[in-house]
């Protein structure tokens, strides 16, 4: 072989051989890139997961981003073909009235020992959503819930069905000297048939943030700072405060967290007996459980509104907490 022959073959070589190292350079990259695609998307993905509408959350509850947590969806936890959050009656009434019978057909009265003790609002065939100060040191065997209950002297409107409760899940991190995550959930010993008179509430989306909406909070409450309980679960709309509004007013501001929200004004206001009720939302169609009775000073008085769990911080632990069970939408 001469020399021309022999730079001939050198020069090949160099050329195949640079065009292999190109070629693992650029699948290198592509993979890479690849790979840093997917990852996004499926973050994206994930973040679409966990925060459209598969808990039943209408579009009009939107986002609060400002401390947007992804979450592991509780992949147990499957949706029912049923609808969440329909109103018996369309009538609006404002300012501590009494309901229609069974407007609100979610609302549960818990009972304890024979006595009326709170409110709850039935989330699924199974469970009740309640404040855990409503459950803390109760003996499980006592408690009953009623469903379909409107007046609770009078029989003949609606026929209330009652079950008793076969778990009390409190939230471990409850304090019960600030109240803070004041949340809890009953399992029911039998589900619970939906009906006409009994259907569950929707979830709001999670961190939704309600301020500058107004509410309405259900309960079989006392109408008064020192009043009587009446008979019949009665309704008042509050407006609903944001965290720095709600810490502006006379409480102590670090007593307000973000899992607290504060809704009323004078003379409209939850009062005792409300608690574990709930504060709801509508977007015209449905309503959405956005807070749970949870504290206050006194009722309705001035610079002290209502303190509620704020429902959306906790929905991450509501349907880890919901076992063998499915949510309406």
């Amino acid at each position: 072989m001469n020399l021309k022959h022999v730079l001939l073959f050198w020069m090949l070589t160099m050329l195949s051989y640079a065009n292999i190292i190109s070629s693992e350079k650029y699948n290198a990259f592509n993979e890479s890139a690849t790979s840093s695609i997917n990852h996004k998307r499926t973050s994206k993905f994930l973040f679409d997961t966990i925060f459209r509408i598969s808990s039943g959350v209408s579009n009009a509850f939107g986002l609060d981003t400002e401390d947007d947590v992804e979450y592991t969806e509780n992949s147990s936890l499957k949706n029912c073909d049923c609808d969440c959050g329909f109103s018996n009656e369309e009538i609006r009434i404002v300012g501590g009235k009494p309901t229609g019978v069974n407007q609100y057909p979610w609302m549960a009265r818990i009972i304890y020992d024979g006595k009326f003790h709170c409110g709850g609002s039935l989330l699924t065939k199974d469970y009740v959503l309640s404040a855990a100060h409503c459950v803390k040191k109760l003996r499980r065997s006592k408690i009953r819930i009623i469903f379909g209950d409107h007046d609770q002297e009078i029989t003949s409107e609606s026929q209330a069905i009652q079950r008793a409760v076969t778990a009390v899940i409190k939230h471990k991190s409850f304090d019960p000297d600030t109240y803070n995550n004041d949340v809890a959930l009953l399992r029911l010993r039998k589900p619970i048939a939906f009906s006409k008179i009994i259907k569950p509430v929707c979830l709001p989306r999670y961190n939704y943030d309600p301020a500058g909406r107004i509410g309405t909070v259900v309960g079989w409450g006392r109408t008064s700072e020192g009043g009587a309980l009446p008979s019949i679960v009665n309704q008042v709309k509050v407006p609903i405060m944001s965290v720095t509004e709600c810490r502006n007013q006379k409480y102590k501001s670090t007593r307000i967290t973000s899992t607290m929200l504060c809704a009323g004004r004078p003379s409209m206001d939850s009062c005792q007996g409300d608690s574990g009720g709930p504060l709801l939302l509508s977007n015209g169609v449905k309503y959405f459980i956005v807070g749970i009775v949870s504290w206050g000073v006194g009722c309705g008085r001035e610079g002290y509104p209502g303190v509620y769990t704020r429902v959306s911080k906790f929905i991450p632990w509501i349907k880890l907490n919901l076992e063998n069970t499915c949510l309406c939408s």
